[in-house]
């Protein structure tokens, strides 16, 4: 684990120095004449010091019997038991024995004789050692107080997360996944794989869609993995009405989320119905290059849709530019978008753009927002990804419609 590796050298020098540097503090304070720093009884000083050279012969069964002489002294001070214990924390790690170790550490941190740095160093080793005894809830308590404490650090962020998530409290994972992800962001910098996979799972185990929809909205963003763009697809149109469904379908194919014959067959014939003969061909010849059609009456039913969308663009597409032109001289700008759609549908996507910048300007649009995803997705086909960014940007009011807008949004990056 990371923690460890970056948590054991400090723990180390901190340790090996406690009774040395006490001693020189000493000194220094009796040369100067000024207030004497805590230093260790004389009485426990040789069993100190013998375990000291114990760590440094790395005999760490040696050095843990020799601390436990030390508890054998009846009037041992604060400081006493506080250099002691660090040292006993040490060798018991090394030794192999994190309770002890877990149990000597915790009367370290916090006291009046360890700074906020070194508490926050030993509290990130206990927090690592309570993880690896299964201890969630101690280790929850050491994260979030490191997190109360201002530390932005990954390892502890993850460890809290797995910590609360281990004791099935996903409401708490999530919400804390949900915050470091956010926080990340604000920073400028790419949540860590980890923690989306948290997030989402979190979100999973509560059963709430709308959850997981946030969480698989970010993990689409920063780190798709193959199952993905399959379930975020499969929430969307859960959670979606039926106007919204081709434009659920657009997003999930462009993205890889369309991975059965027969979700390209239902995207084709809702395209034909709705007019869009060339979008429903280039679906089904889609399907067909990746030999998704398997069973028979996939088969049957993509050979007759694609029969019918082909006679349908042959008819449809040679009159476009007519229509676009008569178009252009309404003031009705809903007809404009049709047009627009149209040309979308054929991949002949400056035109599209064009027609829908037309339509939108002249108004009377019975779906603007969706007008301006289109137009967006247009733009991105167009490689004009700036406009792009700016017109998914704008597009407001329906939920669907704003999410699609920003998983869009990925393909101008």
């Amino acid at each position: 684990m990371r923690i460890f590796t970056c948590i054991v050298p400090l723990l180390v020098a901190a340790m090996l120095s406690s009774v040395a540097a006490a001693q020189k503090a000493e000194q220094k304070a009796d040369q100067k004449g000024a207030a004497k720093p805590p230093t260790v009884s004389r009485a426990i000083l040789k069993p100190l010091m013998a375990a000291q050279e114990a760590s440094k012969k790395e005999q760490w069964a040696e050095c843990v019997a020799k601390i436990k002489e030390v508890e054998a002294f009846p009037s041992r001070t604060p400081y006493d038991n506080y250099v002691s214990n660090d040292i006993l924390g040490f060798c018991a790690l090394r030794a192999g024995d994190t309770p002890l170790a877990l149990q000597a550490w915790s009367q370290v941190t916090d006291t009046e004789f360890s700074d906020p740095a070194r508490s926050a160093t030993l509290r990130k080793g206990l927090l690592q050692m309570s993880y690896q005894v299964k201890d969630y809830a101690k280790a929850v308590d050491y994260g979030r107080r490191l997190i109360a404490d201002g530390s932005t650090d990954e390892a502890v962020h993850l460890l809290t997360i797995q910590s609360y998530y281990l004791q099935n409290d996903f409401k708490a994972a999530e919400k804390m996944a949900a915050d470091y992800v956010a926080a990340t962001e604000s920073r400028a910098q790419t949540p860590p794989d980890m923690a989306l996979q948290l997030y989402t799972s979190s979100c999973i185990k509560q059963e709430d869609d709308a959850c997981t929809l946030r969480a698989l909205e970010k993990q689409a963003q920063y780190s798709p993995k193959k199952e993905t763009w399959p379930n975020l697809s499969l929430l969307l149109f859960r959670s979606s009405t039926e106007a919204n469904t081709l434009n659920i379908f657009r997003l999930s194919r462009e993205m890889g989320g369309m991975t059965r014959g027969e979700e390209f067959t239902e995207m084709a014939q809702l395209a034909i119905e709705k007019g869009l003969p060339g979008e429903a061909q280039a679906t089904l010849e889609e399907g067909q290059s990746k030999g998704l059609y398997t069973n028979k009456s996939t088969q049957e039913l993509a050979i007759r849709l694609l029969g019918t969308a082909k006679a349908q663009a042959a008819a449809d597409k040679p009159t476009l530019l007519k229509q676009d032109g008569e178009a252009a001289g309404k003031k009705n700008g809903e007809v404009d978008l049709r047009i627009a759609t149209a040309f979308m549908s054929y991949g002949d996507y400056d035109k599209a753009v064009a027609a829908f910048e037309r339509g939108l300007a002249k108004g009377n649009a019975r779906n603007p927002e969706e007008a301006k995803l289109n137009l967006g997705i247009s733009q991105i086909k167009a490689g004009k990804n700036e406009a792009a960014a700016a017109t998914l940007a704008s597009v407001q009011g329906d939920e669907t419609l704003k999410r699609l807008a920003r998983l869009w949004t990925q393909r101008t990056r």
